[in-house]
Order: structure tokens, then sequence, then C-alpha cells
């Protein structure tokens, strides 16, 4: 009776070990993708790359698919792979386009947008995997843009001399920018900063001119570099133009 409760017990165990090795685990352990502060833009197409682990697994046929939490068709196919026992294996990079709808986030500048996935893998219906991951997408329609649109200076062969205060207009246009924007506008050259102006708070589209007078300190070719930057806003820099001042001896 001892012997056969052993020989039950033991084939009991035999069960449960070959359920486990038919059953297996699957698990994504590595996900490559553009991540954040990297942005995309729509229509872009980008490569997913999932490389998955997997134990104790009867030979079966794995799919890959992208998941769309936030855009239709739900799944986007990666590709499959037959595979069985224990090891791992690194996906050919699933390819996905961006597209032109996507979720607004709360705390991003408004031309920016997040884009919520899933990577997956299937076994048939069953799903054994999958690793939330989100894009960053950038609305080029609504990105703020500043830039110089010309600059008004003494231009060779036309000359100043040193000491003299020289006017510089630096002719600016901006579009969608958020309410309240301020842009600055600079003025430096290989010593360091010469001059600078600071705008009235702004929203939108429109244009704008600074004006700064500047000294030249000696004689020769004078290289200046006229700057933009936002103060207030998601833009830190904008448009950069250098230019040149001839001058000559008092």
């Amino acid at each position: 009776m001892r012997n056969q409760c052993l020989s039950i017990i033991l084939c009991t165990l035999a069960l449960i070990s070959v359920q486990a090795a038919q059953g297996g685990e699957v698990g994504i352990s590595t996900l490559q993708y553009p991540a954040s502060p990297e942005t995309l833009t729509i229509g872009e197409r980008v490569p997913i790359v999932v490389n998955i682990k997997y134990t104790n697994l009867a030979e079966s046929t794995l799919s890959l698919h992208i998941a769309y939490a936030d855009y239709p068709p739900r799944f986007q196919m990666g590709s499959e792979v037959a595979v069985s026992g224990s090891g791992s294996y690194l996906f050919p990079p699933a390819e996905i386009m961006v597209p032109a709808s996507y979720s607004i986030p709360s705390g991003w500048p408004e031309y920016i947008n997040e884009w919520h996935l899933k990577a997956e893998i299937w076994k048939g219906d069953k799903l054994l995997a999958s690793k939330a991951f989100m894009l960053l997408v950038e609305n080029p329609e609504n990105k703020p843009k500043v830039e110089i649109s010309n600059i008004e200076y003494v231009i060779p062969p036309d000359t100043i001399a040193v000491g003299e205060e020289s006017l510089v207009k630096v002719n600016i246009a901006y579009s969608n920018l958020a309410a309240g924007t301020k842009i600055e506008a600079t003025l430096r050259d290989q010593s360091g900063l010469l001059a600078s102006r600071l705008s009235r708070a702004l929203s939108g589209s429109g244009e704008l001119t600074f004006s700064m007078t500047i000294k030249p300190r000696k004689a020769g070719t004078w290289m200046v570099e006229a700057a933009l930057a936002t103060v207030s806003g998601s833009m830190p820099m904008g448009d950069k133009k250098r230019f040149q001042i001839n001058v000559v001896s008092g």
C-alpha cells in the first residue's frame, strides 16, 4: 500500500512537472524605443525593438503586437517566432507610423502630445506578456516659432569708429506663442553680451522689432551674433544670425 501511495505521489509530481513545462513563462526583458525627452513628428516611421525571455515553454508560436491605446486599429502586427524550452529572442524591429491623433497631456507644451502604446506577446488568442510605453509627438502646426526676419545695421563698406555708438534693429516674426510668453533678444560678440531687450507679454502670431545700441572697442572686422529666446514659455532658444560691422580707428 505504501509503495502504491509513493507511486501515486511520484506520478502526480511528474504530471505537475509536465504541465509546467507545457505552460512555461514568457516575459518582455527589454523594450527599445525613442523615449522622452526625444520627440517624433506626425507621419514619422519608428522602429520598436522587443526582446523576450521564456522558460519551460512547450513548442509555441509567439506573436509580437504593438497595441495602440490612443488610436485605432487596436493592433499592429510585429512578427512571429517558433520557440520551445528556455531562452531569449530579439524580435526584428516592428515599424510603426506616428498618427495625427493622440492624447493631450497635462504639463507638456501645447504642441507636444503623448502617444500611449503597449508591446504585447501573444500565443494564438492568449496574451502572455505586455509592457506599456509612451512616445512624445510634436504637432508642427502648433509648435511655437520665433525667427529673425532681418537685421538693420551698418552694412559694409560703410563703417563706424571705435567708441561710436551704433543702432542695431532686430526684426522678428513669431507664431503659436502661448499667452504670456516673453521674448528676449541679445547681441553678443566674442567678449560676451553687448546688449539685450525683453518684449512685453505676447501670444499667438505677429512681428516685433528690438532696437539696441552697441559700441565697438577696437578697429577691424566686428562679428556680432543676434539671438532670440523665450524667457517664459516652452522654447528656451529661438533663431540666431551673425552679421559683420567694419570698425575704423577714431
